[in-house]
């Protein structure tokens, strides 16, 4: 006799992890976030952003330029990603 039947799913991905780049792409500036391989930043990061009218970012410490973020969805619970960038 066989033991319980496990369930048919693969192997859990792990989750990847690297510090948040400046979008620019002469600049390359480090910023003082996490953000994982599939696109959403780690934290409760959207307090910390900075606000122009209904813009929210991150200005770059190098470059001056705007990481411009929004919240979204992300599997059922609230994310916040990099949407763009606003160079200074």
């Amino acid at each position: 006799m066989t033991g319980p039947a496990k369930p048919a799913s693969g192997p859990k991905r792990k989750l990847r992890v690297h510090v948040l780049k400046c979008r620019n792409e002469r600049c390359g500036g480090l910023l003082a976030f996490e953000e994982t391989d599939r696109g959403y930043l780690l934290g409760q990061v959207l307090e910390l952003a900075e606000v122009d009218g209904a813009k929210r970012y991150f200005p770059c410490p190098k470059c001056g330029g705007r990481q411009l973020v929004e919240e979204f969805d992300c599997d059922g619970k609230r994310r916040v990603r990099v949407v763009g960038f606003e160079p200074a």
